[in-house]
């Protein structure tokens, strides 16, 4: 299993161990605030205009409901549809839209539990139905959400001149929170719906069946088409976003490369990183910690983090955190030793090199299928396999909606890796980069990747130097 997170494990070590150094790391930019929520009020304009534009079978509502309570005592992680819509990270909400006949949108509604005394004692106060939550959220107005059925029976009730309902568009698909995506979701559904013991569908599916069984003749269709070509194009504010969590991860993985030597475990190089994460203000991560010394790092996600570095061992590190939702994803490869071999240098350069001529095609009108093709050969001309894509987008999962041709204001990692079994060790180099206008913006490039700058730079002390020996 994984060692408690770095903000319980260095808390404990910097109090009790006068051999643990820690020293302030430098000053970076202020992070980026929350959106506002005039940009979450105009996301919910567009896509009813969206919808309106695209469906001219009569009037429609718009219904999405986020996440529900957890049922351990973790941190409640939003669904991320929702939070896009949204931008409220609160347990058991629905929201609701209906649009004019223009396309404008005629209603604006939040709905939020009733206000719990009990619940306010243990978790904090939440936001309750009335004027206030309106103007906090941005919506027009906040309701009670216990009143969901009957609002539906008002507003999907058959209207008289057309002899039909309205229709609904709501998510169908389940959906992922943080530190998930669309596929795993849907994958972990797929699990339980097969599963000859269980045979549970989603959330979302069990929620259109009691829809159609409510309302007879009701038309329910899928929402997801709509937000997710919306989530594709990142604002400006979004961008800064994902700016801030990059150059975080980036200082994380780097103070964790300085801090790295033969002895320490994988969870301690991982910890370091989660250190900078926390001191930083970022959320919680994006995706569980990847560190891989030696073989693990040939196992594209490995993250029980439980290996003791050897000298000669090759670190694959790939981890990045949140910030206000919005994930960042960036990997190096280094030596524990602070010195590659021969072979391990070979390696890396090679991916280095990969990876630039990738880079160098990122831009608007290129296509992520291409950019696969290209990484593909580039690897089996230096004798490599290619056992994943170079590509993904970013945003609120680390894997976001996904569109092939690229346009300003997306961003992707380009990411090729190797990974040469027999030999027990592994190489991938990432970045997250945003496609700008004119080309893109790396957004991580200035974390060092190359074998030699790698070698400089793991000389420089760190922020955090944990003695070897503080294991099990």
């Amino acid at each position: 299993m994984p060692r408690p997170p770095a903000s319980i494990l260095f808390c404990a070590l910097l109090s009790a161990w006068p051999g643990l150094s820690a020293q302030a790391p430098a000053a970076l930019p202020e992070c980026a605030p929350a959106l506002d929520v005039q940009e979450f009020r105009a996301r919910r304009e567009a896509l009813v205009r969206s919808i309106h534009g695209q469906y001219k079978d009569g009037p429609f509502v718009v219904l999405v409901r986020g996440g529900i309570e957890r049922a351990d005592m973790g941190a409640f992680a939003q669904d991320q549809d929702f939070l896009y819509l949204s931008g409220v990270s609160e347990p058991n909400l629905a929201l609701l839209l209906v649009p004019n006949p223009d396309g404008t949108l005629a209603r604006d509604e939040l709905l939020v539990p009733p206000p719990s005394r009990f619940q306010a004692t243990w978790d904090g106060n939440f936001l309750a139905p009335g004027e206030a939550a309106a103007q906090r959220t941005g919506f027009a107005t906040a309701g009670n959400v216990r009143s969901l059925p009957r609002l539906l029976e008002q507003l999907l009730a058959v209207d008289d001149a057309q002899a039909k309902r309205p229709a609904l568009f709501t998510l169908m698909k389940a959906a992922p929170r943080l530190g998930s995506t669309q596929d795993k979701a849907a994958q972990a559904a797929g699990g339980t719906r097969a599963d000859r013991l269980d045979g549970r569908d989603s959330r979302e599916a069990a929620f259109a069946e009691k829809l159609a069984e409510a309302h007879p003749g009701l038309e329910v269709k899928s929402l997801e088409p709509f937000v997710h070509r919306m989530r594709w194009h990142k604002s400006p504010a979004e961008q800064e976003l994902i700016r801030q969590s990059t150059r975080i991860a980036a200082e994380g993985i780097g103070e964790a490369m300085k801090g790295t030597r033969p002895g320490l475990y994988e969870y301690q190089v991982a910890a370091v990183a989660r250190y900078v994460f926390s001191l930083r203000g970022a959320g919680p991560d994006a995706y569980a910690a990847i560190v891989g010394g030696g073989p693990n790092g040939c196992i594209l996600h490995y993250n029980a983090c439980t290996r003791r570095l050897e000298d000669d061992d090759l670190i694959v590190m790939d981890y990045a955190p949140t910030l206000h939702g919005y994930a960042s994803d960036v990997t190096r490869t280094f030596p524990a030793s602070g010195k590659f071999t021969e072979a391990q240098r070979k390696l890396v350069q090679d991916v280095y090199e990969i990876q630039q001529a990738l880079l160098a095609d990122v831009k608007p009108g290129a296509r992520l299928r291409d950019l696969d093709r290209k990484c593909g050969l580039l690897l089996e001309e230096r004798g490599y396999t290619r056992d994943h894509g170079p590509c993904h987008h970013v945003g609120l999962a680390v894997h976001d909606p996904s569109v092939d041709v690229l346009q300003e204001g997306m961003v992707i990692t380009v990411e090729p890796g190797a990974y040469l079994r027999d030999q027990g060790m592994g190489c991938r180099i990432e970045d997250t980069v945003l496609v700008t206008a004119s080309g893109h913006e790396n957004l991580s490039g200035h974390l060092p990747s190359t074998p030699d700058a790698i070698e400089a730079f793991m000389k420089q002390r760190g922020v955090i130097e944990v003695p070897v020996g503080l294991g099990p």
